[in-house]
């Protein structure tokens, strides 16, 4: 069956890529099939010039099929012919070679190698034709590096002198550096920022430029920084230095889609008037609280952009607009506009799911107000529906799956913490939430309670780059009302070890914890980039149950149970510390090819009132995130392998993760991209557990026990959304009963190794 489909589609794409273009060429024309760039200097890194070529050749699938050329070939030269349209629609137009685009890309090259300071760059363009194709090679002779002896400057007015020289160890200038424009056009940027939040509402860059003295010798050159608007300006007197101060602020309210509402109210609170508009209304010290532009301050950009992100994370509010007027006397008089969103909103979802072949439906309705106390704050409702028609059960009366949850939650735009001064809560920007969920399951083997509630903070770091999240207190109680006779008898009541774990996740239980979670992203660009770089993510979070109940319950010398666990209202507590990192990062390679990898670390240490980590808390592997040549929940821990699918599940997890993940990205055509992957990875216990034998972490094994796979997949990204379609096989098995097991890339089997994956969002 392997043959069937993989012989195939190989002779395909080797027909594909090996399709004659000639008959779209016109006389004198050459196909393009390599643009290479090199250099004199073999440590230079070349990879911004690359992106200059202004002529790249056709693109390819994966760097390595020329896929859509051949599509485009398979069409005739007769465009009013509509299957010619369409497969020219669908492939990719034979790029061929341009001599003027050719010229073009070597001035700019050029130019980039002088701005990085190699005064005497040239390129050379080297073209070879041969049978109507053409290969180029930019070859940049940069020459002698020049750099910066000394620097000195020069500027017209003495408060902003005394300015910029109080901050000249912040400066990106140095004696000694190369002549960098890019940096010298950041530095520019610096000082004018320097300017923008010390009150200088009115100075233009153009005020700064640079005189460049190259008789300092060999290779070096003198360097004055000069700030004199007044000398460039063709009337002197249109040039403003003066510091600016914030006057009269005034806030205006006006309702969703209002085109001239009439005026309702007008208050005058903390020195501000907030005028309001129409019917909604926010109180005047929450919009107090959201504005970091203060009367009687100087102008400060970094407060006016600050004012902007706080307002934006206020749900009431649909856009705002900042605006400044002059009034003459060197006072900015400031006019806030807050336009508000709609207060209410309903909305329905109808799914259809299908969990290992059982078939099923769910439907969730909401409701959300976004101005619950006046205060921009977010209530939110769901009420969800599941039933799915279980197959395979023998033994239970019952063969269907119903599920029922409620859950409402209230997001505050700003940070509450009790007992904490007004004065102090203003300067906290943030979110918090309160949230309550019950869940109800009613399934042929048991029937589950959950109760969960939540009191979280969320606020971003410097330029919204860094997320933080604080779990200040969060409660998870599960109650099991009922569970069948069938059941109880084969798995709870059986003293075989390889139920213990089952029965520890079917027991009342009760998680009081703690968390807190960062996320850095980073696109690795910056304004003077001349080529897209990575970009990366990092996250890494810390979860602490149990040690407050702990304590108490040892102070108060409560009794322990028959299983030496202290116990909360006859329900026993979760103990445990739970730590998780992850990185992940996406390296351009060209337009149309991404190289992206992920490796993630974890670890959960059950301790105190239980050896057993709570199922919900435990690690996983397989699955379309994971290691995809295992469906989800089949691989690990080590080296176990179940015996039950029915309850199997909940033995293949463990409390340590490692995984690593591989991808090869691809635009192929339309919507489509493609990806070449290989995964890597296992979960571990750190306790031996008779039922799971072999899942321990040992450091002498563990090596041995990472699984590995690989395959392909189909992306479709219909912007809002991506589908994902990935296709795996198993190359490496953590089982040791024979070599094949052991190495199924050996000698691979389609129904034993193939495993296949619909999910929606990119896996990392």
């Amino acid at each position: 069956m392997a043959k069937k489909i993989i012989i195939p589609a190989l002779v395909l794409l080797l027909t594909l890529t090996g399709c004659s273009s000639e008959k779209f060429l016109k006389e004198g024309d050459y196909l393009l099939t390599s643009a290479k760039v090199t250099s004199d200097d073999k440590s230079a890194d070349l990879s911004p010039y690359r992106d200059m070529v202004k002529q790249s050749t056709n693109s390819k699938w994966f760097n390595l099929l020329n896929v859509p050329l051949g599509i485009y070939c398979l069409s005739g030269t007769d465009s009013t012919k509509g299957i010619n349209r369409f497969f020219q629609r669908l492939g990719e137009a034979p790029v061929t070679y341009q001599p003027q685009k050719a010229q073009a890309t070597a001035i700019q090259m050029t130019g980039t190698a002088i701005n990085l300071g190699y005064l005497q760059a040239y390129t050379d363009t080297h073209v070879s034709t041969h049978q109507h194709k053409a290969r180029i090679n930019y070859h940049i002779h940069p020459g002698p590096l020049y750099k910066i002896r000394s620097i000195d400057y020069r500027v017209d007015d003495a408060e902003i002198d005394s300015l910029i020289q109080q901050n000249r160890k912040q400066s990106l200038l140095s004696p000694g550096m190369p002549c960098n424009a890019h940096t010298l056009d950041a530095e520019r940027d610096r000082i004018i920022n320097l300017l923008y939040q010390n009150g200088y509402y009115k100075v233009l860059k153009k005020y700064i430029y640079y005189d460049v003295d190259s008789t300092a010798g060999p290779n070096n050159l003198d360097l004055t920084l000069n700030f004199c608007g007044k000398s460039i300006a063709e009337d002197s007197t249109l040039v403003d230095y003066n510091r600016y101060w914030i006057g009269n602020i005034t806030v205006n309210v006006k309702g969703y889609e209002d085109t001239d509402p009439p005026l309702r109210d007008s208050i005058k609170y903390r020195g501000i008037w907030i005028r309001y508009f129409g019917s909604s209304i926010i109180r005047p010290n929450v919009i107090y609280s959201q504005l970091e532009i203060q009367r009687g301050s100087f102008y400060n950009q970094e407060s006016v952009r600050r004012t902007y992100d706080n307002l934006s994370r206020l749900q009431l509010l649909h856009n705002s607009s900042i605006h400044f007027t002059d009034n003459g006397n060197g006072i900015l008089n400031t006019e806030i506009t807050l336009n508000t969103n709609k207060l209410n909103q309903i909305s329905a979802e109808l799914e259809g799911t299908n969990t290992s072949g059982d078939l099923g439906m769910a439907s969730s309705v909401s409701f959300t107000h976004r101005n619950l106390f006046h205060g921009s704050e977010t209530w939110s409702t769901k009420a969800k529906a599941a039933f799915e028609a279980i197959r395979g059960l023998e033994g239970y009366s019952d063969q269907n799956f119903f599920e029922f949850s409620l859950e409402t939650k209230v997001a505050f735009p700003r940070i509450i913490i009790p007992f904490l001064p007004e004065r102090k809560r203003i300067t906290l920007h943030g979110n918090s939430e309160i949230s309550l969920q019950y869940t109800t399951q009613q399934r042929p083997e048991f029937h589950r309670r959950v109760l969960t509630a939540l009191w979280s903070y969320k606020w971003n770091g410097k330029r919204n780059k860094h997320q933080h999240k604080l779990d200040a207190i969060g409660l998870n109680y599960v109650y099991m009302p009922w569970i069948s006779k069938t059941f109880r008898e084969d798995y709870l009541d059986n003293n075989n070890d390889r139920f213990a774990i089952v029965k520890y996740s079917y027991e009342n239980l009760f998680i009081l914890n703690t968390a807190y979670n960062f996320i850095y992203n980073s696109s690795d660009k910056s304004r003077h980039s001349i080529s897209p770089q990575k970009s990366y993510q990092i996250h890494y979070g810390i979860e602490s149950a149990g040690n407050s109940l702990y304590l108490l319950s040892k102070a108060l010398n409560i009794k322990k149970d028959s299983e030496n666990r202290y116990n909360l209202f006859n329900v026993a507590f979760a103990q445990y510390l739970k730590i998780d990192a992850d990185y992940a990062c996406s390296i351009p390679l060209n337009k149309n090819n991404t190289l992206a990898m992920r490796g993630a670390v974890g670890l959960v240490l059950p301790y105190g009132n239980n050896t057993i980590v709570p199922y919900e808390k435990r690690y996983f592997a397989g699955g379309a995130n994971s290691v995809r040549g295992w469906s989800v929940r089949e691989l690990g821990p080590g080296s176990f392998k179940g015996e039950d699918g029915k309850i199997d599940f909940i033995n293949h997890t463990g409390n340590l993760k490692l995984l690593f993940n591989l991808e090869l990205r691809s635009y192929l055509i339309w919507k489509l991209s493609g990806a070449l992957f290989v995964d890597a990875g296992n979960i571990w216990t750190t306790r031996n557990y008779a039922a799971q034998p072999g899942g321990q972490f040992q450091l002498d094994t563990f090596y041995k026990q990472i699984a590995a796979s690989y395959g392909c997949g189909f992306r479709f990204n219909f912007d809002y959304f991506i589908l994902r379609f990935d296709m795996a096989m198993k190359a490496i098995s953590p089982y040791y009963n024979s070599e094949k097991e052991h190495y199924p890339f050996l000698s691979p089997r389609l129904k034993r190794d193939f495993t296949f994956h619909f999910a929606v969002g990119l896996p990392f």
